[in-house]
């Protein structure tokens, strides 16, 4: 059953039951009233025909004078008199003032309302008439109260009827807008974030539509950050195979080709007559030299691709890995690393080793630094890193125009963290730094107490790995 059907039908009960309540009580405040009336009017009557009786011995025309009395009855809506002589017949009566046809039985059943009769003596004066007789009809009387019943419920009807049409209405218009608050609730499980509920009706009606406007911009805003963020990955995954095409053509290839060179000579020497041992073993030597060389660089490579050493390594161990062989390669730049020890899951450990990793090949690659400072530590609740170069600052390239670092700024947002990327002016260079939020196992794990888990000074220098030129 809908709403505004329960609302019906609880406005419907409530009414029929104000309508019986006020027929009850309007019905017992008629029968109070009419037993008042008739009794009033009963005692009038009385007086009357007792002050007739007391002037009757004094009158000259007694028969005219009981005549005139039984007129002054007619027309009377309540009494009626009848002069009755000793044989019990009735000589003269007054009429009563009202017909009295039009009202039901069944009313007058139910108001218990008889006529009541009172009958008085008269003097012998009077004779033939022995007596005069009182009828107290209260028909006349219950079709007032009849037709004021009529005339009440009816308007205790109409005035119901106005105020359930009433409030029918204000239901209507204020439940209106429910449709098209449903309306927009299923365009949203269908994706479509465009239309906008109308703020209508009354003010908790307007405060919902506008709470379903926000909620459809915040979801259009997820959808399009969702849209940029799976665009930018398709670019990050491009310029991943584009760089791992880059390390397996300039380091790989070359060792390769060296190999193939070596081999070609050793063949050439074992051909010639006279075999130069020495020869042969320094080209063998050369190519054992060349394959260990080349593993490296595809461990690097497949490292890069997935830091699958961290499980075992840990966080700290794989960012020691990961800048000694930065180190071998890049032999003029200082790296200083201070590292925490500690698990603090594998999740988190990823993305900061990864957010590291990103950092350090763009400051290597963009810029021209002699020095990297690499700080990891537990700030609060969160795993905060950060690394500063000295190569120079921002090119032509504006902050964080790679999708490198975008990429993983997103992934760093997705978690619940947060990643800037600024530049510093003295010396001049880049700056990234973020968080990530721990969890509540890895905090565990730490054994420091959230409000003192920063790390001091002294503990991130007893951490730091320093490694310099090539070391």
């Amino acid at each position: 059953m809908s709403l505004k059907a329960r609302l019906a039908v609880t406005l419907a009960v409530a009414f029929v039951v104000i309508v019986v309540i006020g027929s009850v009580l309007t019905f017992f405040q008629a029968r109070d009233t009419i037993r008042t009336e008739l009794e009033a009017a009963r005692s009038v009557a009385t007086n009357r025909v007792a002050q007739l009786v007391a002037e009757l011995p004094a009158s000259r025309d007694v028969p005219a004078k009981l005549a005139g009395f039984v007129r002054t009855f007619n027309g009377d809506r309540r009494v009626k008199i009848l002069l009755i002589d000793s044989l019990g017949v009735i000589r003269d009566q007054s009429v009563l003032g009202e017909d009295t046809t039009a009202l039901p039985e069944w009313f007058v059943k139910l108001l218990d309302a008889d006529p009541l009769t009172t009958i008085m003596p008269l003097t012998a004066a009077s004779e033939p008439i022995t007596a005069a007789a009182i009828v107290v009809d209260p028909r006349n009387e219950l079709t007032d109260a009849w037709f004021d019943l009529l005339t009440s419920f009816g308007l205790l009807v109409l005035f119901l009827s106005l105020a359930f049409g009433a409030v029918w209405v204000v239901a209507d218009r204020a439940l209106r807008p429910l449709r098209a608050i449903h309306t927009a609730f299923m365009r949203i499980g269908d994706g479509v974030y465009a239309a906008k509920v109308m703020p209508e009706g009354p003010p908790e009606m307007r405060e919902l539509a506008h709470g379903v406007n926000t909620l459809m911009d915040r979801l259009d805003a997820i959808s399009t950050r969702n849209r940029r963020l799976s665009d930018r990955l398709l670019h990050l995954e491009d310029e991943e195979r584009a760089q791992l095409a880059r390390d397996l053509h300039d380091d790989v290839g070359p060792l390769l080709f060296a190999i193939d060179v070596d081999a070609s000579r050793i063949r050439r020497a074992a051909n010639t007559s006279a075999t130069d041992a020495e020869a042969i073993a320094e080209r063998a030597a050369a190519i054992v030299s060349a394959a260990h060389q080349a593993r490296r660089e595809l461990r690097r490579i497949l490292g890069n691709l997935r830091p699958g050493t961290m499980p075992g390594l840990g966080l700290k161990g794989s960012i020691e890995e990961m800048i000694a062989d930065l180190a071998m390669r890049h032999p003029n730049v200082a790296f200083d690393a201070a590292l925490p020890d500690g698990d603090f899951g594998a999740t988190i450990e990823t993305l900061v080793y990864r957010a590291v990793r990103e950092a350090l090949t763009n400051a290597l690659r963009h810029g021209d630094p002699g020095t990297i400072t690499l700080r990891i530590e537990a700030r609060g609740a969160q795993l905060y890193f950060a690394v500063e170069d000295d190569g120079g600052g921002f090119a032509d390239a504006a902050p964080e125009s790679g999708f490198g670092l975008v990429g993983m700024r997103e992934r760093i947002e997705a978690a619940g963290g947060d990643m800037t990327v600024a530049e510093i002016r003295r010396p001049r260079g880049v700056r990234v730094s973020g968080g990530v939020p721990l969890s509540a196992s890895a905090l565990a794990e730490t054994d420091i107490p959230a409000d003192r888990m920063e790390l001091s000074e002294s503990t991130a220098a007893s951490a730091t790995t320093a490694v310099k030129d090539g070391q």
